[in-house]
């Protein structure tokens, strides 16, 4: 067996592989041996048909399957060995003078090369855009707080911004109770309800039906309402019987150190200044998200403009129309190859980035990162303290799904990009109020639609 590279140039390459029958006539052997072994055909014990009507009936295809065997171990080794970085995967080229019986066969495939080029962030310089909280925001926020913290009192009907108590029963296509299904009791709060208008006006004992997924904003709340787990909360979907019991609402707490300890803890605020001070942080904590975000994106767009490299464009092409599964004609490769060249030259770069940086993810990364997803998730819901055990299972259980799995692994590699750009872009901060900001967004997102 003989490989041999023919280089065209940077982006191309013909790799050769001429064969000879000592290659892959002992494999065809040994497949035929095995076929005659197992084979069950009219007229003879089962392993006992001869050898000539086994090679008459099988020899052509056993010795096609075994020359693409060589071929395929003999190429991967090849573009292992020589460190070949390809895009997609190798072409076999037509050959119509190819002749079976020769002493010797030669396959031509051609390879699409990534190219090489290199990144440099330390010359990028992206606006940070940091968002300040307003007195308005910080004046809602307050409200908030004195809603939440004032007395309960009961009233005749669900109000915006109220509670309710209710018995809930899951129940069949017949509006009657099933035996084995979910039956509780439940405080509801009005503004968390996906579909509050049903509920608005309701009073004690009237009747709304509802299935569990039209219930609230976030399903992860079926979870912790009705005792499921994570998979069964975005899963289920059993039609409930939601009978009220005791609509309530709140009055509005006053603004005092009653108020500020049940916040934030006793004494650790003494004042209403203290108490916005606090506030302002925390908002402008929350919308720094918003601020890394926009960075981000605009740090991806810089790359774009600033990241210059030809590729294999015919190759790829070639390579769109031999693996479709439909037939594609000249102006359907090129379509589909228009909206791919974007998304393969970001693939591109960002793999450049974490090769030049030394990140790797490995299966463990996705373990922890998962397992810290999921903490926080739980967190959110007032659940702290998840046993270690459940949360190794509800971990298990994520791994075990492969978009969950690519899911993880695509945020986790976005992770590490941002905390990249963090550090090598040169950060230029502004400062704006929310409401430019989000004008600003809405008119890049209304940009890149036209």
């Amino acid at each position: 067996m003989n490989v041999t590279q023919n280089k065209i140039d940077n982006l191309n390459t013909v790799v050769s592989i001429t064969i000879k029958p000592e290659d892959y006539k002992p494999k065809v052997e040994k497949a035929l041996k095995d076929y005659q072994k197992k084979l069950n055909m009219p007229g003879f014990r089962k392993g006992k048909a001869p050898m000539g009507i086994i090679k008459k009936q099988y020899e052509g295809a056993v010795t096609f399957e075994e020359i693409n065997k060589v071929l395929n171990d003999s190429l991967s080794n090849f573009i292992s060995e020589n460190k070949l970085n390809i895009l997609g995967q190798p072409l076999p080229k037509t050959n119509d003078n190819l002749d079976v019986n020769a002493n010797e066969l030669t396959f031509d495939f051609e390879l699409g090369l990534a190219p090489e080029f290199s990144v440099d962030l330390s010359k990028a310089k992206i606006d940070y855009y940091k968002i300040e909280a307003s007195e308005k925001e910080i004046n809602e926020t307050i409200e908030k707080m004195q809603t939440q913290l004032g007395q309960i009192i009961d009233v005749d009907q669900i109000e915006n911004g109220g509670h309710f108590s209710a018995q809930v029963e899951e129940i069949d296509e017949n509006n009657q109770s099933i035996e084995e299904g979910i039956k509780t009791n439940i405080t509801f709060i009005v503004d968390d309800l996906k579909n509050k208008d049903l509920f608005i006006g309701k009073k004690s004992g009237e009747i709304v039906e509802i299935n569990a997924q039209d219930i609230f904003n976030d399903p992860h709340q079926l979870q912790h309402f009705l005792g499921l787990s994570h998979e069964q909360a975005h899963d289920f979907n059993g039609k409930l019987k939601i009978t009220i019991e005791k609509p309530s609402k709140r009055t509005k707490a006053e603004v005092n150190q009653e108020l500020f300890d049940k916040v934030y803890g006793k004494d650790k605020v003494s004042s209403e200044q203290e108490l916005r001070d606090k506030i302002k942080e925390e908002l402008e904590g929350y919308y720094k998200r918003e601020s890394d975000n926009k960075f981000m994106n605009d740090s991806v767009e810089w790359l774009f403009e600033n990241i210059n490299f030809d590729l294999p464009e015919e190759f790829l092409k070639k390579y769109i129309k031999n693996s479709s599964k439909e037939p594609l004609n000249d102006d359907e490769v090129n379509s589909e190859y228009e909206k791919s060249e974007k998304s393969l030259r970001y693939q591109l770069i960002e793999g450049q980035i974490l090769s030049d940086n030394k990140i790797s993810i490995q299966y463990n990364d996705l373990v922890e990162f998962t397992r810290d997803q999921m903490k926080q998730q739980f967190a959110m819901y007032g659940y702290n303290d998840i046993p270690e055990a459940e949360l190794n299972k509800y971990v298990a259980n994520a791994m075990k799904n492969e978009e969950q799995v690519r899911q993880a692994s695509n945020n986790l590699i976005q992770q590490n990009l941002f905390n990249i750009f963090d550090k090598q872009i040169g950060k230029v901060e502004k400062i704006v109020p929310l409401e430019e900001f989000n004008s600003m967004i809405k008119e890049e997102n209304a940009k890149s639609k036209n």
